[in-house]
């Protein structure tokens, strides 16, 4: 049972499926960012036995860990083998309340772990990346809940996150010329930004494969101006059609592949596991799994041959 109030309290989840994790875990670049104010160089660990373990959070590059200190004796006297999840429940300052779940009996939760994001994402932050992390706001739901073991969850959650990326670094078919005044979105191939699009419209074609667009949601260094820019053709698209017609905020359901609204821009993902109200959605070209709201998704639709079709039409999920 529970001794913290997960409505009360930022989280994050950690699934151990890499070896080294006695030595240290990686945090979300995401929860790091949103924060900040309340993390220090020195965090507590606690869990219902009422033990404090001091541990450290260090920098590595773009990454932060949870590391040294007590943390491999907190691996060690919580027996956490590969397999095993973590959810680390911010309850004040530096301090986590941890809670474990082993991958013996069928308790695993339903969602993935979060990773931190690309360097590109954190650099201009002292903590962290800059999509926004959600508060979890019920007990997790046992694994068991669906139709599916963890082992054909990770299963299908790898060939998602490959099919995704396949998708996310291929260029926009060029099949229709846009003229001055069309709406678009345009695809991010930006380091730390691949599988995002912003919305903007088209100021005028350069030649046959340039267009100079202003970005709705960009904004120039200062932020008194839209963002003007000079993009090539592969990266331009329609507008994809407004679905909240067709789909009410209640439908979502999991594995659905997913674009998010944060960060001023449309992000490419899935959706790997439902926590009460909350929508976990993976993001594989930066290894993000941040939970969001149901009203700031919408279901991903790709260009092809002149026509919207959803992915799993191209039978690259099944």
């Amino acid at each position: 049972m529970l001794e913290v109030d997960p409505s009360n309290h930022p989280s994050f989840s950690k699934h151990l499926l890499e070896r080294g994790f006695n030595d240290k875990i990686r945090m979300p670049g995401a929860f790091v960012k949103e924060n900040k104010k309340m993390l220090a160089k020195t965090a507590l660990l606690k869990m219902n036995e009422g033990m404090l373990w001091e541990v450290k959070i260090a920098r590595e590059t773009s990454d932060y860990f949870i590391c040294n200190g007590d943390w491999p004796r907190f691996v060690v006297h919580h027996l956490l083998e590969l397999g095993d999840m973590l959810i680390f429940y911010l309850v004040d300052k530096s301090t986590f309340h941890v809670v474990p779940y082993s991958k013996k009996p069928c308790t695993n939760i339903r969602h993935l772990e979060h990773v931190s994001s690309s360097e590109e994402e954190e650099k201009n932050s002292e903590f962290g990346t800059t999509r926004g992390c959600k508060k979890v706001k019920t007990e997790p739901k046992a694994f068991s809940d669906t139709n599916f073991s963890k082992e054909l969850h990770q299963s299908r959650i790898d060939r998602m996150s490959k099919a995704i990326k396949e998708i996310a670094f291929k260029k926009q078919q060029i099949q229709k010329p846009f003229e001055k005044g069309d709406e678009v979105e345009v695809a991010s191939q930006e380091d730390g930004l691949i599988g995002s699009y912003y919305t903007a419209t088209i100021i005028s074609p350069i030649g046959s494969y340039l267009y100079r667009v202003k970005y709705k949601t960009l904004f120039s260094d200062d932020e008194s101006v839209p963002l003007e820019d000079v993009v090539t053709a592969s990266k331009v698209r329609p507008v994809p059609p407004d679905q909240r017609k067709i789909l009410s905020e209640n439908n979502f359901r999991l594995y659905d592949v997913v674009d998010v609204f944060a960060n001023d821009g449309w992000w490419f993902g899935f959706i790997s596991g439902i926590v009460g109200e909350e929508l976990y959605v993976y993001f594989p070209t930066t290894a993000d799994n941040i939970a969001y709201p149901p009203d700031v998704l919408r279901l991903h639709q790709e260009w092809s041959n002149g026509k919207w079709i959803f992915p799993p039409e191209q039978g690259i999920f099944n």
